[in-house]
């Protein structure tokens, strides 16, 4: 596995760096899912319309860029905690029996009922080698956030969890390196434009992605209050 990003600013000074994007479908991608089609998370839907119109104006400004794919504003969240791939038997790490997903429904409505809700501001667009996103301040929620679910719960625990975890928005993947000279230009124009809108986290749901060879599918499998602040 590639080196993390320790930061944002380390995250964007390896992305001005880049040579090649690693582009949907490819071999990394493969990889990851290795077939598998049903990935459960913990995340944070963007729901309000100040951060919804910031971040639609920001896809369209990437959108006619040469290969470059925007993500629907559907998709649009700050993943929690990643928990692994729901099989029938399981054979690695980061997969999850069907039969325990109830169990871990369960277990987590005591972890989140107990986190207090919080705010989180959008800051610069930047880049990982997989996507484009906006980065986000939420004031160290999130990671505790997510810290509380990998001891709270009985899933696996990977190395962009705790203290790694940088928690962002993606908006956009990668179909080809063809445009990533006018990519680097335009987010380094979209970074001086300063920060977007804040907006409260009062919710969070376990969804299953469906994976697809087009956009994944989101499925609610439980949403979560969180406790008044």
């Amino acid at each position: 596995m590639p080196e993390l990003a320790s930061s944002f600013d380390d995250a964007w000074a390896r992305f001005q760096a880049l040579d090649g994007l690693r582009l949907r479908g490819d071999t990394l991608e493969w990889e990851w899912s290795r077939g598998r089609a049903q990935w459960l998370t913990f995340l944070a839907r963007v729901e309000d319309a100040g951060p919804r119109d910031y971040l639609r104006g920001l896809t369209e400004r990437l959108a006619g860029i040469p290969g470059v794919e925007t993500y629907p504003d559907w998709y649009w969240h700050v993943t929690i905690k990643g928990i692994g791939f729901q099989v029938i038997k399981r054979t690695r790490d980061d997969e999850v029996l069907r039969e325990r997903v109830s169990s871990i429904v369960r277990a987590a409505r005591d972890v989140i009922a107990s986190r207090p809700a919080f705010e989180i501001q959008l800051r610069q667009p930047s880049g990982f080698p997989e996507v484009v996103f906006v980065e986000v301040d939420d004031r160290g929620a999130v990671r505790a956030l997510n810290e509380a679910l990998c001891d709270g719960l009985d899933v696996p625990r990977y190395p962009i969890d705790g203290a790694a975890f940088l928690p962002h928005i993606s908006v956009a993947r990668f179909e080809s390196n063809e445009g990533l000279a006018e990519l680097k230009a335009t987010l380094g124009e979209l970074r001086g434009g300063g920060p977007g809108p804040a907006f409260p986290v009062r919710r969070v749901e376990l969804i299953r992605a469906w994976l697809t060879d087009e956009m994944p599918e989101f499925e609610t499998l439980s949403a979560y209050q969180l406790a008044a602040p």
